[in-house]
């Protein structure tokens, strides 16, 4: 498949390429490390007017400590570097640990982290060839008035396929969103809108600049990912447990998150709650993995089972808690 037409233009700086995105406003759609939007533009999901490359400007592509200890991280910063960073290693290791489970090296060498942030929500029915999808009416995502997953449905439920927001989220991380006019900061997990056709709050004009996790994220985290393979496969279900201890073994601060079965990773702060200031036994373990079963609903619309999926949500959980709990004490 052949990509389309379009005016392709590389800025040098931040301030030239917001004011390329507000010139070319809603014809415009940005390139970084293209991993996943050259496969969009063949199977014509974007037909912009205008593709503006940011692989030779500078400005963006960094992980450093700011003076208050946060970690700031330019969205242009590689994958690769994420995971072979000390700084993140020793501080944020599942941050590191999840960045290590997206897709295979080659693709992290030149895959970004705000590319990871702002992936657009997939499903079966949506991320296929254009000949494929004139077989049948546009869905919601395309303009529609119909979801294929789900007949009847009258939302899309296109899912998130981030591996890096879930993390992040647990964390406690925000984004720095810039535009000509502004810039503006929101926290992750209101950077998600929960709509599959539009699966983000960066508006027409606005770029994603910056990741911050704040100092007070450093706890012990972890991510468990369900995929048919070990390489290469978007998630089909992901925990993250972020936790600590209270010096007596009952865990402190406890934050859930639960992705890839819906629209946008969302924290299960009833899963939170049962945990929060209590010694973790099997009996609450299953407590917990039961409310992550009740709140994750998957419809068909990605390559497995969806009853399974939510089973495995389960499974997941239980493993993450376990895990989380013992890096706690380790630390």
């Amino acid at each position: 498949m052949q990509l389309p037409r379009f005016d392709f233009i590389q800025p040098a700086t931040i301030d030239e390429a917001c004011s390329l995105l507000d010139e070319r406003k809603g014809d415009a759609t940005v390139l970084a490390g293209g991993t996943d939007l050259l496969i969009e533009l063949r199977r014509r999901l974007r037909k912009p007017g205008c593709v503006i490359g940011l692989k030779e400007m500078r400005g963006l592509d960094y992980i450093q400590k700011d003076d208050g200890g946060d970690l700031r991280i330019g969205a242009l910063a590689r994958l690769q570097w994420i995971e072979s960073s000390p700084i993140i290693a020793e501080e944020y290791p599942a941050l590191a640990q999840a960045t290590r489970l997206v897709a295979v090296p080659p693709i992290r060498r030149v895959a970004t982290i705000g590319g990871n942030l702002s992936l657009d929500t997939r499903c079966i029915y949506y991320n296929q060839s254009e000949f494929w999808r004139s077989a049948q009416a546009d869905c919601i995502k395309l303009g529609g008035d119909i979801c294929h997953a789900v007949p009847k449905g009258r939302r899309c439920l296109a899912v998130c396929q981030s591996d890096l927001a879930p993390v992040l989220m647990a964390l406690g991380a925000s984004v720095k969103i810039v535009s000509a006019e502004a810039e503006r900061t929101v926290a992750l997990a209101d950077f998600f809108t929960g709509k599959g056709e539009k699966p983000n709050v960066l508006a027409p004009g606005e770029l994603l600049a910056e990741v911050i996790i704040p100092s007070d994220g450093q706890r012990a985290a972890v991510y468990e990912k369900l995929r048919i393979r070990e390489g290469m496969d978007f998630p089909l279900a992901g925990i993250v447990v972020s936790l600590g201890t209270d010096g007596q073994g009952a865990a402190a601060g406890a934050r859930i998150v639960l992705s890839a079965v819906g629209p946008a990773p969302t924290r299960i702060v009833e899963a939170e709650g049962l945990l929060e200031g209590k010694r973790i036994d099997d009996d609450l373990l299953e407590q917990v993995a039961q409310v992550m079963f009740e709140r994750a609903h998957p419809v068909a619309n990605l390559a497995m089972d969806p009853w399974y999926r939510r089973k495995m949500v389960k499974v997941l959980t239980k493993r993450a808690v376990r895990q989380a709990l013992e890096t706690a004490k380790a630390n």
